[in-house]
């Protein structure tokens, strides 16, 4: 679709919503007017003059039933709000650092930077000698129970000063073992007059530094906010005539870095506050026509604005837009109380719920830029006016980032990128750096997000040659072969497996059983076992029935079938990655014998997702889908915690996977045949989706630990 139109399409679509919208608030107001009429009516019903009109009162109690019942069926305007108690204050757990190098990230991920973090005679001025961001984060404390501060900063970082080269240095390589893609540092230029300018212009005279970056300005006026003095300004944005051309003047050398961040080969500048500047169309123009005249060519203007306003009044004069997490994202709902002196509490955790219908009601008409957030708690930075994200989780930030990773590929755009608030942001509370706590715990469920690693894997990488595996143990291998022609491309895998096993292939009919046989002998297969099932229960039933009366005289067990995934975009792709990582090597089956020969409770052991598809598997039911009915049946039916169904829980994708007899053993000699569904190309809900989920906790259930590979 040519661009231009979709722009179009995407305008008329926001101005239908607004005329609903409209229309939604017009039935507010009607429904507000009659309840006054009522109150009114009813104040009457009260009065002392009542008693006058006493003939009249059998007419009038019939009119007021009525009414009364017609109040009653208006919805309260009345939203509940979490008391502090009733939810915890934030939830996370200590991480050291996973490195994720070798996983290509599936959307381009770009920190917000804040260079403060050296001393400049500014603020020395303003605040006193040697004040940094540091200076507010050492002094916080908490102002209630739970209250998650003093932030503190990992002994690996410590409290470091942005002057040294070094620091930047590590902090690029922990971006870049984490798949982030490049910094978006806060640019402080006041009509030529620059702040916090030490760390960029370091990274720019060290070339050597191989991190892409992009600039922000940061157009407010520096007011004393952390004294809960907003009206007195320290520095003050004037916007002079002669501005716009000194402000791209002051940017080329900046631009015109390698590093620096482009698109379609143009550097891209972002404004942080559009509607502060004065005439903001004339300025875009004006940076345009200093950027020809400067020698750096056309440039790309992203101007910021919130998701929940669909406010588009930019759109006409920038060439896209971003949102900045967490403005306008704060619903009634959302709100915590119960806390004495602390008025402005948000639940990150219901925030994070809402959010699927704040997203899908967007409609940008201009290539946007998402943005998510971790735990903000600005309660450091200032003494009154603060704001506090209470119920923070590990869980509802990797949520968050699936939601907009989802929302960036429904918009279709090129040149997408996902902005994190922030990197550093310690006095706001919103880090991907480590901390003390809770270690490297943000930054590690970031790239699980990104790189499309579901949230509780705990995933390790296979590599090199392992020379202990199982040795004198006995292995099956079942495999249900609905389509044949795949049935070659398996047998090359499993001529990777360097020790005997006995193969049990099961399929629906007695004419793909002939072609199955044939191609056995053709590979010279002696050991294998051939049988014919309805077809029903996709891989799972035949696989249970076949096993049933076999799987307890073998130690471990491997499971796969002919997997296509038509439902998937890439689901062929799928299928040869499932097969890598169980499979693909001799070194990759020895490394994983060897894990189960040297852990006598290793029960499981299956790849992680496969990272370019699981996205397309993220829905607000997460990993359950519309499994919950089925799985909460099967969960009973085996003795496993419900507690355990939730939208992380983790299983293998595919349902291929090694085992170990024992931790799954139960699965095959009781299960509710009947139960399975004939197969009608459903894509979800069906006996055998849900027996997929129960894998990893059966295992786990029966005192077994789980790993999730990925192959090297």
């Amino acid at each position: 679709m040519d661009q231009m139109k979709e722009y179009q399409y995407r305008s008329e679509i926001k101005k239908y919503r607004e005329e609903i919208e409209q229309l939604k608030a017009q039935n507010v107001h009607l429904n507000l007017d009659m309840q006054s009429v009522r109150d009114d009516f009813g104040k009457v019903l009260q009065s002392k003059s009542w008693k006058v009109t006493k003939p009249l009162r059998y007419v009038t109690n019939k009119i007021s039933k009525k009414e009364s019942a017609k109040v009653e069926s208006f919805p309260s305007s009345n939203v509940y709000s979490y008391d502090y108690h009733e939810v915890p204050s934030y939830v996370s757990e200590y991480q050291e650092n996973i490195s994720f190098e070798g996983i290509t990230p599936l959307v381009k991920t770009i920190a917000f930077y804040l260079p403060q973090y050296h001393s400049i005679p500014e603020n020395d001025k303003w605040w006193g000698k040697d004040f940094t961001e540091w200076t507010n984060t050492k002094k916080s404390k908490p102002l209630f129970d739970g209250h998650y501060m003093p932030r503190e900063p990992h002994d690996d970082f410590g409290y470091y000063n942005l002057e040294d080269v070094e620091v930047l240095k590590k902090q690029v390589n922990l971006a870049k073992q984490h798949g982030l893609y490049g910094f978006a540092f806060y640019y402080y230029w006041f009509s030529g007059k620059r702040l916090l300018e030490k760390p960029l212009d370091l990274l720019l005279s060290h070339p050597e530094i191989d991190f892409p970056f992009i600039l922000c300005w940061a157009n407010e006026n520096w007011t004393r906010t952390w004294d809960g003095l907003e009206n007195e300004v320290l520095i003050k944005q004037d916007y002079l005539d002669e501005d716009p051309y000194n402000f791209i003047s002051d940017l080329k050398k900046y631009v015109d870095d390698e590093r620096y961040i482009k698109v379609d080969g143009k550097p891209v500048i972002m404004v942080y506050n559009p509607k502060a500047i004065p005439d903001f169309a004339t300025v875009c123009e004006k940076w345009r026509v200093a950027a020809r005249n400067l020698g750096i060519g056309e440039i790309i203007i992203w101007s910021k604005t919130e998701v929940a306003l669909n406010d588009d009044r930019n759109s006409p004069f920038v060439d896209g837009e971003f949102d900045f997490a967490p403005h306008g994202f704060c619903l009634p709902g959302d709100q915590i109380t119960g806390i004495s002196n602390v008025s402005n509490i948000v639940n990150y955790s219901k925030l994070v719920q809402n959010l699927w219908d704040t997203y899908e009601n967007h409609y940008p008409t201009r290539p946007f830029q998402y943005s998510v957030m971790m735990g903000w708690d600005n309660s450091a930075r200032r003494q009154k006016g603060f704001k506090i994200y209470y119920n923070y989780s590990l869980e509802a930030f990797y949520l968050w980032t699936q939601i907009v990773m989802k929302k960036l590929k429904q918009n279709d755009f090129d040149n997408t990128f996902l902005f994190v608030n922030a990197w550093n942001e310690w006095g706001e509370g919103t880090y991907l750096e480590p901390d003390k706590r809770y270690g490297y715990a943000n930054i590690n469920t970031l790239s699980k997000a990104i790189c499309g690693i579901p949230f509780h894997a705990s995933f390790k990488v296979i590599h090199g040659v392992h020379k202990n595996i199982v040795q004198g143990a006995s292995l099956a291998i079942q495999c249900h072969v609905y389509y044949v022609d795949l049935l070659e491309s398996i047998l090359k895998q499993l001529a990777y497996i360097p020790v005997s096993y006995d193969l049990y292939i099961s399929t629906d009919s007695t004419d793909k059983k002939k072609e199955i046989v044939k191609i056995l002998k053709e590979y010279k297969i002696t050991k294998y076992h051939v049988q014919v099932f309805e077809n029903r229960g996709r891989d799972i039933l035949p696989m249970l029935l076949q096993m049933k009366d076999h799987i307890s005289k073998y130690d471990y067990f491997l499971h796969l079938h002919t997997k296509k995934s038509k439902t998937l975009d890439n689901g062929q792709e799928w299928r040869k990655y499932l097969f890598s990582n169980l499979l693909g090597s001799k070194s990759n089956v020895n490394a994983i014998l060897s894990h189960f020969a040297k852990n006598e409770k290793l029960g499981l052991v299956y790849p992680i997702p496969h990272p370019a598809s699981y996205w397309q598997l993220i829905n607000p039911n997460g990993a359950v889908g519309g499994n919950r009915k089925l799985l909460e049946r099967l969960f009973s039916y085996y003795g496993l915690s419900l507690d355990d169904i939730n939208p992380f829980m983790t299983f293998p994708h595919g349902s291929m996977f090694w085992a170990r007899v024992d931790a799954i053993q139960e699965l095959f000699s009781s299960f509710e045949e009947d139960q399975f569904d004939e197969e009608k190309g459903q894509l979800d809900q069906t006996y055998a989706h849900a027996i997929e989920r129960i894998f990893d906790v059966l295992a786990r259930k029966n005192g077994y630990e789980v790993l999730e590979t990925l192959n090297d």
